[in-house]
């Protein structure tokens, strides 16, 4: 300032000021802007957007990833739990797992229920390889056996083994497939004791009709018999009740088999057993020193196409249940061939009273059609080969049956 002073610039400087502020322009208050209704609703159809963006790409990562997962899981899984595991080739390169344990005679081969694989006889084949040559296997789709391949029935050549073979799923079929590996791609000497559970039986039973020269004795656990879906009404019942096995059978157990094989295919079934909201039909016979058990079990609930495989054993036992029916009057059971059924003395938990009652009637009905030997098991269901404290007496009269046919081949 007392430099401008000292020039003379002060009153230069003021003038200037003056000037400027009269010829510079006022400074408008702020201002909001005002949004219209349309960039309003542009405003929310962007958040909208942006929510269902959001959800969409959950939902992908749901529907995505979890099959993604299972189905390396399955990989890896696979090539673990077969780097060890022999398959023979029965032809049309279907190949099957079969394995044998134990040494002598006469053979027994251990067949499973339905739609179960051969871990279910696991303690089963230890008990008995201690006296004798035990096998087991796995049928058609099921555990670690390939699917049925798909025959050309147009084809002369090959719609001539499809009809010689059976329908896939069915007993016919189960048989062959069985008489295959024994007799061409892992030939066992004979004869054979057959023991059977529940469908196991049935095929047991279809087995010695149709080769007789191979069997000496079948023994069936709980069979399944062909008259299970009859009507079972008197002619006094005036309501006419339907057979609920036809319901729970046709109903409840193939639609239960469908959804397991949709939860198996999105991955739901390995997040349920990861969970522990889910666990394997064969808990009970878990060893938990064999981590191998645990895998295999797991392998298989998340396997869509061994699923497939049971809800086919389910769906195709009614047309077995009539190959029985046709094949025992074509074929009678040889004479030679003695048979005996065990169960137990208590109903299955799982099942209510009516079906139970049932599957009694049914199981009497095999026992006086073939005039069996009938061995009760006090304390036992029809899962008494899965229990580790009834197997042993559940084989009993396997054992006696292998050292009376020992006593009478000495020669």
């Amino acid at each position: 300032i007392h430099f401008y002073k000292r020039f003379g610039l002060s009153s230069y400087i003021m003038t200037e000021l003056r000037k400027r502020g009269s010829t510079s322009k006022p400074v408008k208050p702020f201002q909001v802007k005002k949004t219209t209704k349309g960039e309003t609703k542009t405003q929310n159809g962007n958040s909208v957007n942006t929510i269902l963006g959001g959800v969409f790409k959950v939902l992908l990562f749901i529907i995505v990833v979890p099959p993604m997962l299972n189905y390396a899981g399955l990989q890896k899984e696979r090539e673990f739990l077969t780097s060890n595991l022999t398959r023979y080739d029965i032809g049309f390169s279907q190949k099957m797992f079969f394995n044998c344990s134990g040494s002598g005679k006469p053979t027994v081969i251990l067949d499973a229920p339905t739609g179960m694989t051969s871990d279910s006889w696991m303690l089963g084949q230890a008990e008995l390889a201690k006296l004798t040559r035990v096998c087991v296997y796995d049928r058609a789709g099921l555990g670690f056996s390939d699917a049925p391949p798909q025959l050309n029935i147009s084809d002369p050549g090959e719609g001539a083994v499809a009809r010689t073979l059976g329908k896939e799923g069915t007993a016919v079929r189960m048989v062959n497939d069985l008489h295959r590996i024994v007799t061409f791609s892992f030939p066992q000497e004979r004869p054979f004791v057959l023991v059977g559970s529940e469908l196991g039986g049935l095929v047991a039973r279809m087995y010695a009709h149709l080769h007789p020269q191979d069997v000496n004795h079948i023994v069936m656990i709980d069979p399944i018999s062909e008259t299970l879906f009859d009507d079972v009404n008197n002619k006094n019942d005036v309501e006419k009740t339907e057979n609920p096995w036809i319901s729970y059978w046709f109903g409840h157990l193939l639609l239960s088999f469908r959804l397991l094989q949709v939860s198996a295919m999105v991955g739901l079934s390995r997040l349920g057993l990861i969970t522990g909201l889910m666990t394997s039909p064969l808990t009970t016979l878990n060893n938990e020193s064999d981590s191998e058990f645990t895998i295999r079990q797991k392998h298989h609930l998340c396997n869509p196409f061994h699923v497939q495989a049971v809800f086919d054993e389910h769906k195709g036992v009614n047309e077995s249940l009539s190959q029985m029916k046709e094949i025992q009057v074509a074929w009678p059971l040889a004479s030679n061939i003695s048979s005996t059924i065990i169960s137990g003395t208590y109903y299955d938990e799982q099942l209510p009273p009516s079906l139970n009652r049932g599957w009694s009637r049914a199981v009497q009905d095999v026992i006086d059609h073939m005039d069996s030997k009938h061995h009760v098991i006090t304390g036992a269901d029809r899962h008494m080969i899965h229990s580790v404290q009834l197997v042993r007496e559940a084989l009993a009269p396997v054992v006696r049956i292998i050292k009376s046919w020992r006593v009478q081949n000495k020669a």
